[in-house]
């Protein structure tokens, strides 16, 4: 079966178009999602075309903002389109500032070996187990003008969420939850049945996730690993191996790939890095030959 390129964009064209061109195979359907807002970078790509692979621009487009559930809106409309047009083989989720550091070959010849196994990264460490805690067990209002919003609006809304954090935490209140709560890169690699799996239970994730912050980096994990699909997972003791994705988070946030990097991210066991800028343009030909 084929493979479906899940990607969610909002900014940086050239580095986009590199992706697209190196997704660009016969074996693979692709599926963009530009955000609403960015108007200009949506018509640099509606008519854009491969040679050889499907190309499908979504054309039901969000605003998709940091830290909110419209974060896994977007991925729910993603796997939604591509599950309609499948089955595919495996569903991998992008940013348009992701880059292949394979060849197709070889990213194809990996998921036959580990067919059925699911690509989805774990962060264990304590400091994580803390952080995911304070996420879900509380309710943060106004996610959306996290980092947006005019200077009132955002000064605002800040100001009524901090307060009403402050307050559930004087009264220790705790949100009910049923799950076991993991936390990971929200990029991941799936199999057809756990795509169908994830969209049978959207309207429990999206219920159980309204007012948690970011809750695209949890509802994945969490779901599978309340999940009999747990014992499918190809690596929860390391999220850079579970989720074959190099994505530096100890030099930025994430880190930034340069040109210097090539040879690091040529000689990486991973398949996927995350991010690129045309502000540090790479040479394609060292990082995948």
């Amino acid at each position: 079966m084929k493979h479906a390129y899940l990607i969610i964009a909002h900014n940086e064209p050239d580095v986009l178009k590199t992706l697209l061109l190196m997704l660009d195979d016969e074996r693979n359907d692709i599926y963009l999602h530009v955000d609403v807002r960015a108007v200009e970078l949506f018509n640099q790509f509606k008519d854009f075309q491969l040679k050889k692979g499907k190309l499908v621009i979504l054309q039901n487009r969000i605003a998709v903002h940091w830290g909110d559930l419209s974060q896994v809106e977007v991925e729910y409309l993603l796997f939604e389109t591509a599950l309609q047009n499948g089955p595919y083989a495996y569903y991998h989720l992008l940013s348009g500032v992701d880059l292949p550091i394979k060849t197709q070959d070889y990213i194809h010849e990996f998921f036959q070996k580990h067919a059925g196994k699911e690509f989805i990264g774990f962060w264990n460490e304590p400091s994580h187990r803390k952080d995911v805690y304070r996420k879900v067990y509380r309710y943060y209002l106004f996610t959306r003008y996290f980092k947006e919003g005019s200077v009132v609006i955002h000064g605002f809304t800040a100001f009524v969420r901090n307060v009403f954090l402050a307050l559930q935490k004087v009264t220790r209140f705790k949100r009910k939850h049923d799950y076991e709560f993991c936390k990971g890169f929200n990029w991941v690699s799936i199999t057809n049945d756990f795509c169908r799996y994830l969209i049978e239970n959207k309207d429990n994730v999206m219920h159980t996730f309204k007012y948690t912050l970011c809750p695209d980096e949890i509802f994945i994990q969490t779901l599978i690993w309340n999940s009999p699909f747990r014992a499918n997972i190809y690596d929860s003791s390391d999220v850079l191996n579970g989720s074959m994705r190099a994505i530096d988070w100890q030099r930025g946030s994430p880190y930034v790939w340069k040109e210097s990097d090539m040879e690091e991210l040529r000689t990486s066991p991973y398949l996927f890095a995350r991010k690129f800028s045309s502000a540090y343009p790479v040479d394609i030909e060292k990082l995948v030959d």
